[in-house]
């Protein structure tokens, strides 16, 4: 299966698929190109991806200038179009964003139309599905019916999209991270195509997913008088706790369920991680690995873990931008293959 990755980040879908193929050896893609215009994203992209020659994928850039024809064909659109047009952190301006972002899926129909992928898989926030954008919604459903993405495009009660809400702490990470799944198939769907995978739980927690102790920098962990300050500010009777827990700054509490809240773009700073020191209060930043492991990679040297992800040498900020912004790989990648297993049984030649 031919793929192309838009608004790619660190390539979220990308590292997915390759761990379905760990996985599932039948299984075959390959990333023929991707789109993403943050520098950052791109260099991280290319550290992480390339084809199996070595050679780096080809980044096409802008997705609002890029011509169709410059694309090889390929077979699976999947990209996850800009959140903060539609997120509760952002201005929810949709499609009147005054930054553009909320039309970016225009593209994503132009390309498609044009290339007539088989497959599409999009992904948003939750707060996508808000009635406020159920134009902008209706207006996907439409380009998607005139390029072909139903078996009927004169029955207007058939939907080209397949949609679900998946929620990250279902599926073994322990983060509340809740996301809208949505896709479309070369002439439609049948009315019972699952796109929500049984739930896969487990007993792990925020503590199962911190580095280890030793490899935190220093630098993440707030001083005494910045720990007591946070406590007033918050009203916050204790930060001691008996086991690792994650402190919401957003709604100024602790949350003693064991999951982490959703982790954002760094500016909106809302997460710190409370350790379990007996007698003490401690309290830190979440690091770079320590994210990335709540997005479904390992990225910490020196713990004998297989590494998922390389770095690079770029900043905490610029890294915890791309985690925040990223797709949770452990999520995708079991939506393909849910996604997958259905298509082989309708009889698609998938691969």
């Amino acid at each position: 299966m031919k793929v192309f990755e838009g608004f790619a980040g660190y390539g979220g879908g990308s590292f997915a698929f390759r761990k379905l193929m760990q996985e599932n050896p039948k299984y075959s893609f390959n990333v023929i190109g991707y789109s993403e215009i943050d520098k950052s994203a791109s260099e991280l992209f290319d550290l992480n991806h390339q084809q199996e020659n070595g050679q780096l994928i080809r980044n096409y850039g802008d997705i609002t200038i890029l011509d169709p024809d410059d694309i090889p064909d390929f077979d699976m659109f999947i990209g996850g179009f800009p959140c903060q047009p539609f997120s509760t952190a952002g201005m929810q301006k949709g499609e009147d964003d005054p930054y553009g972002r909320g039309t970016l899926f225009h593209h994503i129909m132009r390309i498609c139309a044009a290339k007539h992928p088989r497959y599409i898989l999009l992904e948003n926030v939750k707060g996508f599905l808000n009635k406020k954008f159920e134009p902008t919604r209706k207006l996907m459903e439409q380009m998607l019916r005139e390029a072909g993405y139903v078996a009927d495009p004169y029955n207007f009660d058939e939907s080209p999209l397949r949609i679900a809400v998946l929620n990250s702490k279902d599926y073994g990470i322990p983060q509340n991270r809740e996301r809208v799944w949505m896709f479309a198939r070369l002439g439609g769907l049948p009315l019972d195509f699952s796109m929500k995978p049984a739930p896969q739980p487990n007993d792990l927690r925020l503590g199962d997913f911190l580095d280890p102790e030793g490899y935190v920098p220093a630098n993440m962990y707030l001083t005494d008088a910045q720990v007591n300050h946070l406590r007033e500010k918050h009203n916050i009777e204790s930060f001691e706790v008996d086991r690792p827990l994650c402190f919401d700054v957003y709604n100024k509490k602790i949350k003693f369920d064991g999951y982490s809240i959703t982790l954002t773009m760094p500016e909106h700073n809302s997460i710190r991680v409370v350790e379990a020191h007996p007698g003490k209060q401690v309290v830190r930043k979440m690091s770079v690995t320590e994210q990335f492991r709540l997005m479904g990679l390992e990225g910490l040297q020196g713990i004998g873990r297989p590494i998922d992800i390389m770095f690079g040498n770029q900043s905490y900020t610029q890294l915890s931008k791309r985690a925040g912004n990223g797709w949770d790989v452990n999520v995708v990648k079991i939506l393909l293959n849910h996604i997958i297993k259905q298509l082989l049984a309708l009889g698609d030649n998938v691969f």
